[in-house]
């Protein structure tokens, strides 16, 4: 995205950067923050004063230590509760995860990035599985960023990755634009994507696309699990056709109308 800087304040930037740097849920010092939004001391300590006063940063007396506080838990509830595509899918993400027991993510993508607007816990033991509603994942290396990414401009996206490269981590992370493109086109002409373990080895997912009115893309939802239950991936049609199902019953109450052939 972006930014139009006529219109910046800077002290609102700044404080910005110091909510943005404890957002990772890591309590910092002073002196920590100071360096991480790189201001001298004394200014970091005016901003989290202002911010301390609203609430929305808080400090342990006995660490010292600076974290986020309620008034941002205040804001985000506030923006989960209203958004309306979470309104929308809920109901489906609820039937998903009942059906088949799995988690059920719903997310969008900025700055291509994949971002978390809800998840539904599973109810079957699946160990480490890092998502968590707000949080932020490369879109490369999961299989809702590479559907997001699929309906995008095919050189913007090589625009970007081309510049940002690529970090692996695991073995089957796609770290080059040219195989990257192939993968979002093969998804583009069938509609879904798959993660086979890009970013959480034994995490493994199916996703589908969520249209607005217009037929934009605009989020997904995907069904996830641990490989020992989620493959084989791509023969399981009664699963991949659960989820487009399901995507296509959120996309229909957005407004969205699929056009029938004649």
């Amino acid at each position: 995205m972006t930014r139009d800087d006529r219109y910046n304040i800077r002290v609102l930037d700044r404080a910005v950067s110091i909510l943005q740097t404890l957002s990772d849920g890591k309590p910092r010092t002073l002196v920590e923050l100071s360096e991480a939004v790189e201001l001298n001391n004394s200014t970091t300590f005016r901003l989290l004063s202002a911010l301390a006063s609203h609430n929305y940063v808080e400090r342990d007396e006995a660490t010292g230590k600076y974290s986020l506080g309620l008034a941002c838990l205040e804001l985000a509830r506030s923006y989960q509760m209203n958004n309306q595509i979470r309104r929308a899918a809920l109901p489906e993400m609820e039937a998903l995860r009942d059906e088949t027991g799995e988690t059920i993510h719903l997310a969008i993508l900025d700055r291509m990035e994949v971002v978390y607007l809800e998840k539904l816990h599973g109810f079957h033991a699946i160990g480490l599985m890092v998502s968590h509603v707000g949080g932020r994942v490369p879109a490369y290396c999961t299989g809702l960023g590479k559907l997001l990414l699929a309906y995008l401009d095919g050189d913007r996206v090589r625009a970007h990755y081309d510049k940002t490269g690529f970090v692996r981590f695991t073995n089957t992370t796609i770290t080059d634009t040219d195989a990257l493109l192939r993968e979002l086109e093969a998804i583009q002409q069938r509609g879904y994507a798959f993660d086979w373990g890009e970013h959480e080895a034994d995490v493994r997912c199916v996703a589908a696309p969520i249209f607005d009115p217009h037929g934009k893309t605009i989020a997904a939802i995907s069904i996830a699990g641990p490989a020992s239950r989620m493959e084989p991936l791509e023969t399981d049609m009664e699963r991949i056709n659960r989820i487009v199902r399901a995507a296509g019953e959120i996309s229909a109450r957005l407004g969205f109308r699929q056009m029938q052939p004649n």
